[in-house]
């Protein structure tokens, strides 16, 4: 009989299955723990360390690659019960003191690694704040989403791994560390001398290429237990999604400077998905390829813009119901698999009844682009590129051929449309964003669907080898997996996060099979 000797034994369950929010991914760890504290953390850690054991975590298990995946002798964290966040107020330097460029308080508040950004901002909107920005689901447990580089979209706006301040990490031998930038926001003498008494101590590490390395860390330097994030006073968002021809709208607009300016200039956040099938519009009496337009504007909380009506406070309840209602998804998936001809036509009425001529609200509702069905049905692997918005044309024209190409000749369908995102440069070592802004290209499909795995692979191998597209962490990926001089090409700072990965990990307790594979050990 399998046993563990306590405090663990209260924490831990033996042969407990494990699956990711969309069951591509499964795995059976020999024992899995949920801690629910970090004197828990720390006991886990020793305890595998003495047994020559690694030790994964893992969130709401939304990324689609294998990035948490544990192998069977690993021992398995689940963080959820660490879900607790409030201000930071305490031993702030002159730097966190410090106000913002337009002359706003800067506002930090800190949050477990367990809790769902769900959870976060209703605790935000609570305390008169908001994150700055956030990623079109919001399911995923903030370290979970830190780790693997989750982005949003606005090209002035950060991604999640730039809104942290400070990071908590439990390492090897259950050493707790703050990390921060060598000009953090922590004041030292003023910690140290907060936590003097501690029975635990924690030690404050302000140096870059530590922050900015565990700071997407992909799990391996450590067991995230707190972050500490920049966030704003909260705000209003007006958000406007119309539907538009890609041959005769957008595309021009793309060529000719014009969606520059509207990326760059006119809104806070901009996308848009285009079918990647051309299909018969009875109002222009032609076939076009139709694309959803949503443009985003943020609003200061006592200058709400105008509206009117319930319509305008509301998003299109259609696509409300469709996103959210699970027997929708299920019908959709049940469809397509008798008659998977009938993608191109489920796609325009997707793009269709999300439309929304106007839609104001607090700034994360607004933010939130998805719907809790897409947690079980939805796939999808995304790709970076430099901002280039004339390249961008020729990769979604050139995409487009290429998934003709695999209806033609394999009868494979891309059952949704291509959404496509602009984000900030980043500092993180291993952001595809650290060497400029991005544009993000993503390939979402259905997980049930007949033919899914093999046009995903035909999808990655043309973005990868055709237009130098770099996946991202947190989706499906593996067509690179043991390409070590795409990841030294796309990554320039790789080495530097190996190196720091060696020295806060000398044991390899925190390696993971999915780093080794990308060539990352």
């Amino acid at each position: 009989m399998k046993t563990i000797k306590d405090p663990l034994s209260f924490i831990s369950f033996f042969d407990k299955t494990w699956r990711n929010a969309t069951s591509n991914v499964e795995a059976t760890p020999e024992l899995t723990f949920k801690p629910g504290s970090k004197e828990d953390i720390i006991a886990i850690i020793q305890d595998a360390e003495s047994k020559g054991r690694r030790v994964r975590a893992v969130g709401a298990g939304h990324s689609f690659s294998q990035v948490a995946e544990p192998a069977r002798k690993d021992y398995f964290v689940e963080m959820f019960r660490l879900n607790a966040c409030g201000k930071y107020e305490e031993a702030l330097s002159p730097e966190g003191l410090r106000t913002k460029e337009d002359g706003e308080v800067r506002h930090f508040v800190k949050a477990q690694a367990g809790i769902r950004i769900k959870c976060l901002n209703r605790a935000l909107d609570k305390m008169g704040l908001a994150l700055d920005n956030m990623g079109a689901f919001d399911w995923q447990t903030v370290s979970g989403a830190l780790s693997t580089g989750t982005h949003g979209t606005g090209i002035h706006q950060p991604a999640f791994p730039d809104m942290v301040r400070s990071i908590v990490i439990i390492g090897t031998g259950g050493k707790i560390t703050q990390y921060e930038p060598t000009n953090g926001i922590t004041d030292k003498a003023k910690f140290e001398e907060a936590r003097k008494n501690d029975a635990i101590k924690v030690e404050l590490v302000q140096k870059d290429e530590l922050f900015y390395s565990v700071v997407l860390g992909l799990g391996a330097m450590g067991l995230i237990y707190e972050l500490v994030f920049e966030v704003s006073p909260r705000y209003w968002i007006k958000e406007n999604r119309t539907y538009v021809d890609w041959d005769t709208e957008l595309k021009p607009q793309l060529l000719n400077g014009y969606f520059k300016k509207l990326v760059e200039e006119q809104y806070d956040f901009v996308s848009f998905r285009v079918n990647p099938y051309k299909t018969y519009y009875k109002k222009l009496r032609k076939q076009t390829r139709l694309c959803a337009f949503v443009v985003q504007k943020k609003y200061k909380w006592n200058e709400r813009p105008p509206e009117r009506g319930l319509m305008a406070r509301t998003r299109n309840w259609m696509g409300g119901i469709g996103g959210n209602l699970r027997l929708f998804s299920w019908l959709v998936v049940r469809s397509l698999n008798r008659k998977i001809s009938g993608a191109p036509a489920s796609i325009n009425n997707a793009i269709k009844f999300t439309s929304d001529p106007l839609f104001v609200g607090k700034s994360y509702k607004v933010l939130y682009q998805s719907g809790v069905a897409l947690r079980k049905h939805g796939i999808s692997s995304e790709f970076s590129f430099d901002v280039d918005y004339k390249k961008l044309v020729d990769i979604i024209d050139g995409a487009c051929d290429h998934l003709k190409n695999c209806c033609n000749e394999h009868g494979l369908y891309q059952t949704s449309h291509i959404p496509v995102r602009f984000v900030q440069q980043s500092k993180a070592y291993l952001s595809p964003c650290f060497t400029g802004p991005k544009m993000f290209v993503d390939f979402p499909t259905l997980e049930d669907v007949q033919g899914r795995a093999e046009i995903m692979q035909y999808t990655q191998e043309y973005i990868v080898n055709k237009h130098n597209g770099v996946p991202h962490w947190g989706k499906v990926n593996d067509y690179i997996y043991g390409c070590r001089d795409f990841i030294k090409e796309h990554y320039p700072m790789s080495e530097k996060w190996k190196e720091v990965r060696h020295q806060l990990d000398p044991k390899g307790t925190f390696l993971s099979d999915f780093v080794i594979k990308m060539g990352l050990r």
